[in-house]
């Protein structure tokens, strides 16, 4: 006779819909104290579907390692066979969806570009744009700084990294800017399908007249005679654009957001411009606390899985709330409090285990470094709208602002 399992209980609320996103903490809040696995909804738009989602640290971090609960959904490429390449290449291919062994072959190939020197590279890249974009600013008393600031920098960035030439910049950012829109935008097939075929003929640019940028790393890269195929390649090209680009302009924006929400810790930030370890701390608190991304992509159950006595059953979809783990008073210290200083601080706002976001160190740097050239030589910097006037984009669980209008003083 089968043990009985306590039944999984039933969110009042779905994830996602207006009542959740005008008050997620609440919401995480009570989920962790009477539901920390629940089933709900996951709504974006019109599509709606089942999820069971895990609000507690502890359970979060256990899933995010918990062989169990594969990425791929049951059934891998036979169920996307007949997708079209583009679709293929963000789903399948891409090394987000992809499990052990496969992801930590990608994952190993992908990691050889990113050398100590290219990295030190791209952080005098960021401090060189964060100067001139506010040098172009100089005339403006009031800008939006999601648009005018945060978004220019880690697209360059990226543009630069994947060694697209000036007079190709329009035609990449058209098909990033696709890339990250809603899918059921008119035109966001043709955008997508062209920057496809525009990476495609960069890389076989790249075969041909190699470059000092890392898509020419990705198509050397070699282990134990091993390197990445050109679909590999291009799906690679499209994470990058994701991982390092959409949440770093959203993490600089929160960032700034953040600390003119508490004045207190700016002005500790910029009292000490040069105390690198404040600075690193800083950022990773600001992760924590209003990191833009709420939970990772779903898992799929591989098998009924017991978990603290209730069951999810296979083929289940089940998400990991790391905006409610970062906040579990189990885990931190009064985790409604903002401190630049909080040490330890193990948060989960770039996942955990083997799927740790790949532009993690990219994204830190970024923030870092356009952040503190921005308190420095805006010292004076005050939103230009009342706080409550600032609105977030309705994308269930991310934390982007639709803007941040700013006096830059």
């Amino acid at each position: 006779m089968s043990t009985p399992t306590t039944p999984v209980p039933e969110a009042p609320f779905t994830i996602g819909a207006p009542e959740f996103a005008a008050d997620p903490l609440s919401h995480y809040a009570w989920l962790r104290e009477h539901a920390p696995l629940a089933r709900t909804r996951l709504e974006y738009g019109p599509v709606s579907q089942p999820i069971w989602v895990l609000s507690r640290y502890r359970d979060c971090r256990a899933m995010l390692t918990d062989p169990r609960l594969p990425r791929s959904p049951v059934g891998g490429s036979a169920m996307t066979a007949g997708l079209p390449e583009h679709l293929r290449l963000l789903s399948t291919e891409s090394l987000i969806m992809k499990d052990e062994p496969e992801h930590k072959r990608l994952r190993t190939l992908v990691s050889k570009p990113f050398t100590p020197k290219m990295t030190a590279k791209l952080g005098e890249r960021v401090r060189e744009l964060a100067v001139e974009r506010l040098d172009a600013l100089a005339d403006h008393d009031v800008v939006d700084l999601r648009q005018d600031f945060a978004l220019p920098i880690p697209y360059t960035v990226i543009a630069d990294m994947v060694g697209v030439g000036e007079t190709d910049r329009s035609r990449f950012r058209s098909g990033v800017t696709a890339l990250l829109s809603d899918r059921g935008a008119e035109d966001w097939d043709t955008q997508v399908r062209d920057l496809v075929a525009f990476t495609r003929d960069l890389v076989a640019r790249k075969h041909a007249d190699p470059g000092d940028d890392i898509l020419t790393g990705l198509i050397h890269a070699e282990e134990d005679g091993d390197r990445l195929s050109e679909d590999e390649i291009v799906s690679m090209v499209f994470t990058l654009v994701v991982a390092g680009y959409e949440t770093t302009y959203n993490l600089i924006t929160n960032a700034v957001v953040t600390l003119l929400d508490h004045p207190e810790q700016r002005d500790r930030l910029q009292q000490a411009p040069d105390d690198d370890a404040l600075w690193r701390s800083a950022i990773e608190e600001i992760v924590r606390y209003a990191g833009p991304v709420g939970g990772t992509k779903p898992a799929t159950a591989a098998e009924d899985i017991d978990w603290d006595g209730r069951t999810i059953p296979a083929g289940a979809s089940v998400l990991p709330l790391l905006g409610s783990a970062n906040r579990d008073p189990e885990a931190f210290d009064a985790p409604d409090r903002f401190d630049i200083t909080r040490s330890p601080n193990h948060h989960l706002g770039f996942g955990y285990g083997p799927h740790f976001c790949l532009g993690a160190n990219l994204a830190r740097l970024e923030a870092r470094i356009a952040v503190q050239v921005l308190l420095t030589r805006r010292p004076r910097l005050s939103l230009a709208v009342p706080r409550d006037e600032l609105t977030l984009e309705t994308m269930p669980l991310w934390t982007r602002y639709d803007e941040l209008p700013v006096r830059l003083g």
